[in-house]
């Protein structure tokens, strides 16, 4: 069994509601894919910035929000105020080491994974 040591990260002299990225940095600009459903419609895009995000608050369609790169605080922060997202909620989003889970809310279901990548062995 291997034992996986474990993150803390000190929020010292900042506010409790304050998010602090907890993982790999990376660099360069954030992707948002939108995906947009129900049983007669779809339509998939990738936003040009968080605003688009917004038009599909009060949908009667399913709306999956994809982000890559939760580095960048600032669309987290955004989409956390406009959608009415719990703060612990978003303290998840931004620590990429949490463990794969769903919690429904209610007004939204929040799901982390780990993404599925293709290991070559050289």
């Amino acid at each position: 069994m291997k034992c996986v040591p474990r993150i803390f990260v000190k929020k010292a002299d900042l506010p409790s509601d304050t998010l602090v990225h907890i993982g790999e940095r990376k660099t360069g600009e954030a992707r948002i894919t939108i995906i947009d459903y129900d049983e007669y419609y779809f339509k998939e895009k990738e936003a040009k910035n968080v605003e688009e995000c917004f038009q599909f608050k009060d949908k009667s369609t399913v709306t999956w929000m994809n982000i890559d790169g939760v580095h960048q605080l600032e669309i987290i922060e955004k989409i956390g105020e406009y959608f009415n997202i719990h703060p612990l909620v978003s303290e998840d989003i931004v620590n990429t080491g949490q463990r794969p889970k769903m919690e429904d809310f209610g007004d939204y279901i929040f799901v982390t994974l780990k993404m599925l990548s293709e290991y070559k062995r050289h």
